[in-house]
């Protein structure tokens, strides 16, 4: 028998190694991520250090935890991007544990199911920017859900893009991006805040269905109601008009009769109930303005044209809630004087 050289005896036991490794890798790494085919750059490329070397600026991506290859295929081709372009971007992931966590007190825990699926892009943006909202792929949370829940939340000037990978409902896609909102800002969303956001999101879901009448599903047209009557009334109690509940209640029936919907008792305890959190919470006055944007668009006012998103910020950051109407200005105070009837 011909010998083998003690080179050939190397070259063999370091391919015999490389296979042995190649073989152990579902091991190492867990078979879910080979079965499903995920990306090593998910396993290997986006660690806490990764995140950590980019720029604060830079825009994040809060990924489904439970996402298929081809499901994460089509929420980055949603995102208009590609495996390599999360190079730069900082990811995070959000685990059904997670969804549970915040939905288990609002949804039941058949409706969560056992999948994290939804997907959330934020991009920060300049001040004065504002939070602007857009889905893909959701039937049930629209941007207005979304964008009142985020300000509950605090949530300040960014571009946030919620996907899923099918039509889903896209319940927890609040929590990606509240989670992706806090690694932007450096700052942590409490737990009550986050909670308080999460319960405006279904309870205005569930407040819009019941008003849809026997269908049973969710109208936009009656979503964008509740959505405007919501931060109508939760203005008001950020400006520090309404101290008790049967404050509230009034600034409700005021609203039902301004957007053209009525409630019954059900629903309107459900929004007593998410003013007494937001009054708890102390809301920033700057958040009013926020709010009220999307109410004078729909009132058809020029406002805009006196003053600019970024200069009505300065301006109510620096005044005390109770001197905020007549500090802002004598055209902004006209103009909320008659959407709030003050």
């Amino acid at each position: 028998m011909k010998k083998v050289s003690k080179v050939s005896r190397i070259l063999i036991g370091a391919v015999t190694l490389c296979i042995a490794f190649c073989l152990a890798l579902p091991a190492i790494f867990g078979l879910k991520a080979f079965a499903t085919g995920v990306d090593m750059n998910e396993i290997l490329g986006n660690t806490e250090e990764h995140n950590e070397a980019l720029a604060s600026d830079a825009p994040i991506i809060a990924f489904g935890a439970d996402l298929s290859a081809d499901q994460r295929a089509t929420v980055l081709s949603e995102m208009g991007l590609t495996e390599a372009d999360l190079a730069g971007y900082k990811v995070l992931t959000i685990t059904n544990q997670m969804e549970h966590q915040y939905l288990d007190a609002y949804l039941d825990a058949s409706v969560i199911g056992t999948k994290a699926l939804s997907c959330v892009k934020i991009t920060p943006a300049e001040a004065g920017h504002g939070v602007m909202v857009t889905t893909k792929n959701i039937t049930y949370c629209t941007t207005g859900m979304y964008r009142n829940a985020l300000l509950t939340a605090g949530v300040q000037d960014a571009d946030i893009l919620v996907v899923g990978p099918s039509p889903i409902s896209g319940t927890a896609g609040l929590i990606g991006a509240i989670k992706a909102y806090e690694t932007m800002s450096g700052e942590t969303v409490s737990e009550e805040t986050l909670d308080t956001a999460m319960n405006e999101l279904i309870a205005t879901g569930e407040i819009a269905e019941e008003i849809s009448g026997a269908s049973g599903q969710l109208s936009e047209e009656d979503a964008e109601k509740v959505e405007q009557l919501i931060a109508f009334v939760k203005a008001k109690v950020a400006a520090g008009e309404l101290e008790t509940d049967e404050d509230v209640k009034k600034a409700i029936a005021e609203g039902e009769e301004k957007f053209g919907i009525k409630l019954g008792d059900d629903e309107i305890a459900k929004i007593v109930g998410i003013m007494q959190k937001i009054r708890a919470l102390g809301l920033d006055p700057g958040m009013l303005v926020s709010q009220a944007e999307d109410l004078y668009n729909k009132f058809g006012t020029d406002f805009v044209n006196h003053m600019t998103a970024e200069e009505i910020g300065k301006q109510v950051a620096g005044s005390a809630v109770k001197n905020f109407f007549s500090n802002i200005g004598e055209s902004i105070k006209n103009f909320f004087s008659g959407i709030f009837g003050g």
